[in-house]
């Protein structure tokens, strides 16, 4: 019996070459029922939670940078919330998964989401997770070598 994976929104920021194949690359991505919206880093966190479609479970925070990434990326960043504790799940190749009722705790916000400050986001989360549950967060970090495929090219560093 195939494990219940929860419904997926993935805020998207592509920094690199040709976003067309590489959209069509994360459509293709194995995951059963998720959701992208694209942002270019000027959004802030309160328009980017209004582009969250209703019934949401988690959302992804992606600043891709064009890494490789196998057919399962989505199922291993949602993985770690749901087999245990965990109420983020950061990879230090720039995502980070968690509870959208996580993001709508953050409130209305300011912050806007881009590549240089990605950890600032995951302090926020941090705070908000916190707060909504009286307890201390507990993470779930994965390496850039966990999430993506072992090839001959670099894979480049974590931000």
């Amino acid at each position: 019996m195939e494990p219940q994976f929860p419904k997926l929104t993935v805020i998207w920021m592509y920094h690199g070459e040709e976003p067309e194949t590489r959209r069509n690359t994360i459509d293709s991505l194995d995951y059963p029922d998720f959701s992208v919206v694209p942002t270019d880093g000027s959004m802030t966190l309160s328009s980017l939670s209004a582009c969250v479609p209703e019934g949401t479970e988690v959302c992804v925070f992606w600043a891709d940078d064009g890494k490789p990434i196998g057919p399962n990326f989505l199922r291993e960043m949602v993985r770690p919330l749901n087999d245990s504790q965990t109420d983020m799940h950061l990879w230090s190749g720039n995502a980070l998964a968690m509870p959208s009722s996580t993001l709508h705790a953050v409130g209305s916000g300011d912050f806007v989401f881009k590549v240089g400050a990605f950890l600032k986001l995951a302090l926020l989360y941090l705070d908000a997770s916190f707060a909504s549950r009286g307890r201390r967060a507990h993470v779930t970090f994965s390496s850039t070598e966990r999430l993506a495929p072992m090839c001959a090219e670099p894979v480049g560093l974590p931000s």
